[in-house]
């Protein structure tokens, strides 16, 4: 394959510095979705110093544009494409006079689209296809020569298959999604090599860092010869058996950074790389692989242009490799993420894999740990797995709390009793109470006497996308519980939360409120100084508190590690306050409970006898009565046991002066406060 040079065009004296090679992509502009295409050269002849582009798209003129050349011959003209399933070509003319044109060259089956590189080991490389998707919109350039020597004259655009240039299949699938998908031509530059290491990978000469004699070297060449080294890319970064195989895993994350600084010195637009969080090996001996997969996993927190995927789970796993489906669905689902990232898709929920973002104690006792997620994910929690032999036709069975440790690898698996899915977080039920400080998810490395791999049950989210797999993650220590929370209605102005919980280890409180339904959700995030909040009515929000409504409410500790359990639920209702009787109040035959209506108090304006009506929540406990004027003095308090059967509390004001007083009512679970006017 050899790239069209800078040549002299069919004798018309003229030189062509730039022009497209046949079936070579031009990479778009992210946000405008298009792309120029330079055309340059020099014309010797002084009498053609004038030139043209026609554009064509399926071969139908779509542009012109016609310039003269410079004092030395110079002409440079960048017509514009756009990203889309269209072919373009391009008809360069010279002048000599006018009606005098001719034909100088012809370019065709040019497009504008995305450009993605590939590197890794053997999976990244992955598997041909004995019936491979073709399209005139899925390109590559070169050839991936693997281990062997490679050919500089190999610098020519082809069609993307899965047997020419090691094309991997899901590489090729990757392609195929985002053609149909979202109508974008593609093109792939794979260099992966199977079986090298991430020391290989990094061999990068300073001074001419494209070297064909290294791995980095060929993917550098091809990509700068394909004129994509200075433009928009993606890269897919599938490696890191190697380490984990040979248990080397320890200098991985420092070998990693200084490929991905080579990589921001040579492509200097990388948008995005997707990483491949490496599957469970067999290697009995690879105990750090699975502190190589926790480094993948994390990858966000420290290169924030980085996205995982997990492999575990695939199917068709082999131990090491993968049959033709598990590299097929491997495509779509990076596809998916892709998608998201990249191409404005509507298809966003659960399509990447879930990551913990917290693991905590979420009882005082240690007899509970909660797995948080990022927010929006649906997590699942696995059926045991029963597995089929297909060389003995036996199966077994595998359950996922089997493969749940504490204190990995010296402590113990199997703790776990139940587990309830709530929305991104998993709530594990402990058999009993555990000191443990770390869990892991998924062991190092798995073999059984079986299938001899791990085929068992993986967490998963509610589009069947596995969870990376963790280990040795600090569980943080439980947060407390507010156990003193109050509820007081303000007349009919708000309900007032009041607690006296400490702060310690506290970021922040989280305020829920149920409605008529029991279903609550949050209603306010407070400062971890903050020991009230006042959930104020307002007339024009449809969701506004009621007149009468019993309100539930509740609230917890959070911090950035952790989060508390819910406090216990306490219950309030606006009612009114100033009302004018305009018929009898007390209790009596046709009056049994002493209300007509929805007044805290009565009568109010009042003169000496007063009732209070107990909240609709009140269970019989003692009620601490209070009377504060109005500058904030107490002038009545009342330590009061009501019977249960009760629904008013009578005290007199008959020695108070006129004014106006504000009325509370406490009691264990809540209470209520409204203005009381005396007058004579």
């Amino acid at each position: 394959m050899a790239l069209l040079a800078p040549h002299w065009s069919n004798g018309q004296n003229v030189t062509l510095t730039n022009w497209p090679a046949r079936l070579q992509l031009y990479v778009r502009d992210p946000v405008t979705s298009r792309c120029g295409v330079s055309i340059s050269g020099r014309v010797t002849d002084p009498t053609a110093a004038t030139l043209s582009v026609v554009t064509l798209r399926d071969q139908k003129p779509v542009g012109y544009t016609r310039l003269t050349t410079d004092s030395a011959g110079l002409f440079r003209f960048t017509p514009s494409i756009k990203a889309e399933s269209h072919l373009y070509s391009f008809q360069l003319f010279r002048y000599r006079a006018p009606g005098d044109s001719a034909w100088v060259a012809t370019r065709d089956s040019i497009v504008c689209g995305d450009a993605y590189l590939i590197m890794g080991q053997s999976n990244a490389v992955g598997r041909f296809d004995n019936n491979p998707y073709g399209s005139p919109f899925c390109r590559s350039f070169g050839v991936n020569s693997g281990n062997s020597a490679y050919n500089p004259a190999d610098t020519a655009w082809c069609l993307t298959n899965t047997s020419e240039g090691f094309n991997s299949l899901w590489g090729v699938e990757l392609q195929r999604y985002i053609y149909q998908k979202d109508s974008i031509p593609t093109a792939v530059i794979n260099g992966a090599v199977g079986s090298t290491d991430i020391a290989t990978h990094l061999i990068r000469i300073g001074t001419e860092p494209d070297n064909l004699s290294t791995l980095y070297g060929r993917l550098l060449y091809r990509t700068r010869r394909a004129g994509l080294a200075n433009q928009p890319l993606v890269m897919i970064w599938r490696q890191g058996e190697a380490e984990a195989a040979n248990n080397s895993g320890d200098s991985y994350a420092a070998q990693y950074a200084r490929l991905y600084s080579n990589w921001k010195q040579d492509y200097p637009k990388l948008r995005r790389v997707y990483m491949a969080q490496l599957n469970i090996l067999t290697n009995a001996s690879a105990t750090q692989a699975g502190t190589l997969r926790d480094f993948q996993r994390q990858i966000t927190s420290v290169y924030p242009d980085h996205v995982p995927i997990a492999t575990v789970g695939l199917p068709g796993y082999q131990g090491l490799h993968y049959d033709e489906p598990g590299y097929r669905q491997f495509g779509q689902e990076l596809y998916r993420i892709i998608a998201r990232d990249l191409y404005k898709s509507t298809d966003t929920s659960n399509v990447g894999s879930p990551n913990l973002r917290k693991l905590f104690y979420s009882k005082p006792d240690y007899t509970e740990i909660t797995m948080e997620f990022e927010p929006g994910q649906q997590m699942k929690w696995p059926a045991d797995s029963v597995i089929a032999n297909p060389k003995t036709g036996r199966t077994y069975t595998q359950r996922m709390t089997d493969f749940v440790y504490t204190n990995y690898p010296t402590g113990e698996s199997g703790l776990v009793q139940s587990v309830s899915a709530v929305g991104n977080k998993l709530v594990l039920t402990l058999a009993r109470s555990t000191t443990a400080q770390t869990l892991t998810y998924l062991p190092s490395s798995y073999q059984d006497n079986q299938l001899g791999y791990y085929a068992g049950p993986t967490i998963r989210n509610q589009r069947g996308m596995r969870a990376l797999t963790f280990q040795s993650v600090p569980i943080a220590a439980p947060l407390p519980i507010a156990n003193d929370l109050r509820a007081i209605p303000l007349d009919t102005v708000a309900i007032q939360l009041n607690w006296n919980q400490p702060a310690t280890g506290v970021d922040s409180w989280g305020v829920e409120r149920a409605d008529s339904s029991g279903k609550f959700s949050q209603i306010a995030t407070l400062s971890n100084s903050v020991s009230t909040y006042r959930d104020r009515r307002k007339s024009s929000n449809t969701d506004s508190l009621r007149i009468g409504t019993i309100y539930q409410y509740r609230i917890r500790a959070i911090s950035q590690k952790a989060e508390a359990s819910y406090s216990p639920v306490v219950t309030a209702s606006l009612q009114y306050v100033l009302y004018i009787p305009t018929g009898p109040e007390l209790p009596g035959k046709s009056n049994p409970g002493g209300i007509y209506n929805s007044s805290l108090v009565y009568p109010n304006p009042a003169s000496d006898q007063v009732y209070a009506r107990l909240p609709l929540d009140w269970n019989g406990d003692p009620v601490t009565l209070t009377l504060t004027n109005m500058a904030g003095v107490t002038v009545l308090q009342q330590n009061r046991a009501v019977s249960s059967g009760a629904s008013v509390l009578p005290f007199s004001v008959a020695a108070l002066p006129v004014g106006t007083y504000v009325l509370t009512l406490a009691y264990r679970g809540g209470g209520i406060q409204c203005r009381l006017v005396v007058s004579r």
